[in-house]
């Protein structure tokens, strides 16, 4: 980032934060509508590709959410390496999701290859197939994916944007 006065990497006189670890992390404006979605019966379940337990930390209940490539914050669910072998357990729960989900929310991923990506794909293919009762899938993330043509809506926005939208 520039040093200019003007460029959204200038910081000036002002303090720069600590380092971190990524344990710290802290749930988004997203985590929490989200979970809110949960909390009001709008959201069945949750598929997480990320290690990063920030759904929980947003109070999502441990039990309706699959971390199917492992999880810092559980002993039982070590993160699988990307040459690694995901959970027999996980994967048929995410097999069960793919087969009977309504709609999926792709939020935040590229959606470039991994074993989740199968969720997002065979809901909105039985969308576009017409499948009774399946209404797709909805991709938020700013870069474009692989599926964006098959999707039923397709936003290219922050997820925090998409997410204050929907609680307004």
């Amino acid at each position: 980032a520039s040093r200019a006065e003007n460029s959204q990497g200038f910081r000036g006189s002002v303090e720069r934060p600590k380092v971190w670890s990524e344990f710290d992390a802290q749930p988004t404006l997203a985590h929490r509508v989200i979970t809110q979605l949960f909390h009001e019966g709008y959201l069945k379940y949750w598929v997480q590709q990320n290690h990063d337990g920030l759904p929980q930390k947003a109070g999502f209940p441990q039990e309706f959410i699959n971390e199917i490539h492992g999880a810092w914050y559980d002993p039982s669910n070590p993160v699988v390496q990307m040459s690694g072998s995901l959970r027999d357990d996980f994967f048929s729960d995410m097999m069960e999701w793919e087969k009977s989900a309504d709609l999926c929310l792709a939020v935040g991923t590229s959606l470039a290859g991994m074993n989740a990506d199968r969720v997002a794909q065979s809901t909105a293919l039985r969308a576009i197939e017409n499948e009774a009762g399946a209404l797709g899938t909805v991709i938020i993330s700013l870069q474009c994916t692989k599926f964006d043509s098959y999707a039923s809506l397709r936003l290219f926005c922050t997820i925090d944007k998409a997410m204050e939208m929907l609680a307004d």
